[in-house]
């Protein structure tokens, strides 16, 4: 088995209005699907679009007044967050978005990344992350993780730093150009 990527978190949540209005308007997701939840009749199953066919799925009540649904929580056997790759520029704005909107954030820089944590109305911990030396078009984060990774234990670093991503998308580079053409 091969597996393609993340397809979506399935997130159960209890303020539909407040939900739909937080990803379509305050982080710009696209909403591509409503429908009644299969699995549980009270519930509608919606799917935003985050970009490059990953979704977020979340299950939200069709009578919030009638839902008793907990507050996410983070531990163990909890999702701790959902992390959305972003353009770097993206940052700032949605900082901005967030601010205007009241939205309490953390930034942080660890590593390689900048980013910037919040909740949204269900109490599930968004984080927005952007590289600091973006990876180039057509070149797999996997890629990069991994041979910023082997990198980093070269240098005895307790983490992958900017400098170990610039480094391995200078190698992945140089060996995409040595390899022969096919003619």
């Amino acid at each position: 088995m091969r597996t393609l990527r993340i397809s979506h978190p399935g997130i159960s949540g209890a303020h539909t209005a407040a939900t739909i209005g937080f990803y379509t308007e305050l982080l710009g997701v696209e909403l591509v699907l409503r429908q009644p939840n299969l699995d549980y009749a009270p519930e509608d199953h919606l799917l935003f679009h985050a970009g490059h066919d990953t979704f977020i799925a979340y299950f939200l009540p069709r009578d919030e007044a009638s839902a008793e649904y907990p507050q996410a929580a983070a531990g163990s056997g909890h999702m701790d967050h959902l992390a959305i790759d972003v353009e770097p520029e993206s940052l700032d704005e949605a900082t901005a978005r967030l601010r205007s909107a009241g939205v309490e954030y953390e930034a942080a820089e660890p590593g390689y990344e900048r980013s910037i944590y919040f909740k949204d109305p269900s109490g599930v911990t968004i984080e927005l992350l952007a590289w600091n030396t973006p990876p180039p078009a057509g070149m797999l984060q996997a890629a990069i993780s991994k041979r910023a990774q082997a990198l980093r234990v070269a240098r005895g670093a307790e983490i992958v730093e900017d400098e170990d991503v610039s480094a391995a998308i200078a190698n992945l580079r140089r060996a995409s150009n040595s390899r022969p053409s096919r003619q």
